[in-house]
């Protein structure tokens, strides 16, 4: 090898993560009151823009199968409807408890993010690929649909951290918290497997790669995600694994439908990020424009590829796995795997000015933070009356209360299960006040927490548009001779908008009555 060449060599392989701005970094507890800030700002943003609509889809299914605590469920591993349960066991159920959740979950990854940077930049270089994070709508707007997907927002980052530190120190504490990190995202869907890759291919990059295979580090954290990964694994086993048969069901999908898909995830996937991609390049255009600051590398932090492993390898995997099985990957599924992506883009576009990139990106985030908030109201209103979908907003509370109500008027005792056309059992389940058990699709496969002596003993509603079949001739095989049926026509109202009503039939299945 020539001594350019060898040059060049070691400039591709040496870190450009280094800032020549001295500033001091903000101190662990000023975090703390940054997140406990952002936390706050956002759940009421959250709270009041969403006033005017009931939670969403996978949120109300979160809550429904989190109040179970089982080891696994239809679709995914447990761990993160079992945040959910906890949650609502001690808050209300309502839109601004859920709000909460979210900023909070949301909160734990940026704390996990700023943990991660650490690893890579110090001084203005790290606070401003921190804040550029608050111009992406991943920890904001997009936070607030709490699933089986955003619950990577707050593991990603943490486990990235503790990669990178059990990479660098292999010490057991770190070894420990990666595992843990990677033994809960596991417990959360399988989506994880990405992450796992993702760090493995990343750790073939790292210079450290050797010694860090040859030292007790990564089998510490192998077998401490494989001790919290067991209890699903055995739960697995011994109920015929719903998660794997219901992959299976949703995979093979055409092909058309599959691509469209891919590229969505694509598209949306970076699109998440224009807005930094925007900044940092009026940023960089400007300093090499007037000549400003240089940057000096920091042989403390890995090489630029480690960094673009980090970034770019989940969009890629999520991308062919989905094409490799035929499923329908959405853009929600990479909602977790962009705390890095901030800095890469600094990296990439080689800004010289990090002290005038930090000024501009926190204006920025300020601007963006406080702006939604001051704005919430007239969001909130926007949706009530102006919306084009605001007459087709779905009465859930409004089913709520009433299918409770009648249910009272029949039976003596709570409404303990629920089912009903799609998502209306698990919106029933979070709003009625009896805290009833949603009985989705009316299948004891699906809802192992239901059985024929439980209905005998408890009763069951269903709730069924009166135009849904489907949802009619399931509910028949467990109708008795006391069922009664009614016919109601409801329609959700806030602020005096009222939407466009919904007909039903609720079937009460009383107490006591043996199914047939």
């Amino acid at each position: 090898m020539t001594v350019e060449a060898a040059a060049r060599d070691t400039r591709l392989r040496a870190p450009r993560l280094a800032d020549t701005e001295t500033t001091g970094e903000p101190a662990l507890p000023v975090i703390l009151v940054l997140l406990a800030a952002f936390t706050a700002i956002w759940a009421v943003y959250l709270t009041i823009s969403e006033a005017p609509v009931a939670i969403k889809h996978d949120m109300a299914e979160a809550y429904a199968w989190g109040q179970e605590f089982q080891l696994g469920y239809n679709q995914h591993p447990p761990f993160w409807a079992w945040i959910c349960g906890l949650w609502f066991s001690l808050f209300p159920r309502t839109g601004w408890a859920f709000a909460l959740l979210s900023s909070l979950n949301a909160a734990i990854g940026l704390g996990g993010a700023w943990m991660l940077l650490g690893e890579f930049a110090y001084g203005r270089k790290r606070m401003a690929a921190w804040v550029l994070l608050l111009l992406t709508p991943i920890y904001t707007f997009y936070a607030y649909k709490y699933d089986a997907n955003t619950i990577f927002l707050s593991i990603w980052p943490w486990a990235l951290c503790y990669f990178m530190k059990s990479m660098r120190t292999r010490k057991i504490g770190d070894s420990i918290g990666f595992g843990i990190c990677v033994g809960l995202a596991m417990m959360s869907k399988y989506y994880a497997v990405v992450l796992v890759t993702t760090c493995f291919l990343a750790a073939l990059q790292h210079p450290a790669w050797r010694k860090y295979r040859a030292s007790a580090s990564p089998w510490i954290a192998a077998a401490v995600a494989a001790l919290i990964f067991a209890p699903h694994v055995w739960w697995l086993l011994t109920h015929r694994a719903p998660p794997l048969r219901y992959l299976v069901d949703i995979s093979g999908q055409p092909w058309d439908e599959v691509i469209d898909y891919a590229q969505k995830t694509l598209v949306d996937g970076l699109g998440m990020n224009l807005g930094v991609v925007l900044v940092v390049g009026l940023v960089a255009w400007i300093s090499r424009r007037d000549g400003t600051a240089t940057f000096s590398p920091d042989p403390r932090s890995p090489p630029l590829r480690v960094l673009a492993t980090l970034v770019l390898t989940p969009l890629a995997l999520t991308i062919a796995t989905g094409l490799a099985l035929r499923t329908r990957n959405t853009p929600e599924m990479t909602l977790g795997t962009f705390p890095l992506f901030p800095l890469l883009a600094v990296e990439l576009a080689r800004v010289r000015d990090t002290d005038r990139l930090y000024r501009i990106a926190s204006r920025l985030a300020c601007v963006v933070t406080l702006g939604a908030l001051a704005l919430s109201p007239a969001i909130a209103a926007m949706r009530t009356y102006l919306s084009p979908t605001a007459m087709k907003i779905p009465p859930y509370q409004e089913a709520a209360a009433e299918a409770t109500r009648l249910w009272h008027e029949q039976t003596s005792r709570p409404l303990a299960y629920v089912g009903g056309s799609d998502w209306w059992e698990n919106a029933i389940a979070f709003y009625s006040t009896d805290r009833p058990h949603a009985f989705v699709h009316f299948d004891y496969a699906r809802n192992l927490w239901v059985t024929p002596e439980a209905l005998a003993k408890g009763g069951l509603l269903s709730l069924c548009f009166s135009d849904d079949q489907a949802c009619l001739n399931e509910t028949a095989p467990f109708v008795t001779p006391e069922t009664t049926r009614t016919e109601l026509s409801l329609a959700h109202k806030f602020w005096g908008h009222v939407a466009r009503p919904v007909q039903f039939v609720v079937t009460i299945i009383p107490p006591h009555a043996e199914p047939r």
